[in-house]
């Protein structure tokens, strides 16, 4: 059925010019669509970069183009992997060379604080976004790509990064504290939404793909959104998010 379309069909479905192609994707995993672009229009410019953000329309609503060197780029914000597969499969069909996804999860490693980074080098995934697009998978994890891992790493100066395995859930309101220990006691560093989808899509068209997020409740220690700890750390989520902002899209553009 639908996976027998073509980047041709695509593109005239969704008003593009049959020459339309992107060079890569950043996604978010977020649902304020315009203060991350906000926070984009800011690491153009704190990497000198002259560009306008064009928002797209219909279906690509959530995506705003951005144009560099005569090469296209989409930034995508998505909550959870429904949306976000087929993003990331429009993106490879029209050319994307590397996808890197950003964001924050929730901390499971004891060891790990608040505002810490993480870069994941596999991770969970049981959704029909990652069963469909890899589908000899049988124990559903999905890998990262280690040299885009290392381009990303070798950008954070002077703030703690970890590497490590991933819990992707869409259903964060019903995870239970049984859940979290659980997760944690299998070794998992933190649980998000998004993260396994970017890895089986990105898989599924060979295009290379990555991810960076912070921790921002740290959930094996009690900490959960809203509360009086998270409050706190308001200012320094901001921070925090600006520089994985900078340092994602440096990397994209390398």
């Amino acid at each position: 059925m639908y996976q027998t379309l073509t980047k041709a069909d695509y593109k005239k479905m969704l008003g593009l010019s049959d020459d339309y192609q992107i060079e890569a994707l950043l996604s978010y995993g977020h649902y304020d669509l315009e203060k991350q672009a906000s926070r984009l229009r800011t690491s153009l410019i704190n990497l000198g970069i002259v560009s306008n953000l064009k928002k797209m329309d219909n279906f690509l609503q959530n995506i705003f183009e951005f144009e560099i060197n005569n090469k296209k780029y989409w930034f995508a914000l998505v909550y959870g992997g429904v949306t976000l597969s087929e993003y990331i499969h429009l993106a490879c069909m029209f050319g994307s060379h590397k996808n890197i996804h950003i964001g924050s999860c929730g901390g499971l490693n004891p060891e790990m604080n608040s505002l810490d980074f993480l870069i994941p080098n596999y991770s969970y995934g049981n959704e029909s976004s990652t069963r469909f697009y890899d589908r000899q998978n049988d124990d559903n994890l999905h890998y990262s790509d280690k040299k885009l891992n290392q381009q990303i790493k070798e950008k954070i100066v002077n703030e703690k990064v970890w590497e490590g395995p991933m819990m992707t859930c869409g259903a964060m309101l019903a995870e239970t504290e049984e859940d979290i220990v659980r997760w944690s006691n299998e070794g998992y560093f933190g649980v998000e939404m998004e993260t396994s989808t970017v890895f089986a899509v990105s898989k599924y068209f060979k295009v290379p793909s990555s991810s960076l997020v912070y921790v921002t409740d740290n959930l094996i220690k009690g900490q959960v959104v809203g509360d009086e700890n998270h409050n706190l750390e308001k200012a320094a989520r901001y921070q925090k998010a600006q520089k994985m902002h900078d340092i994602a899209l440096s990397v994209l553009l390398s």
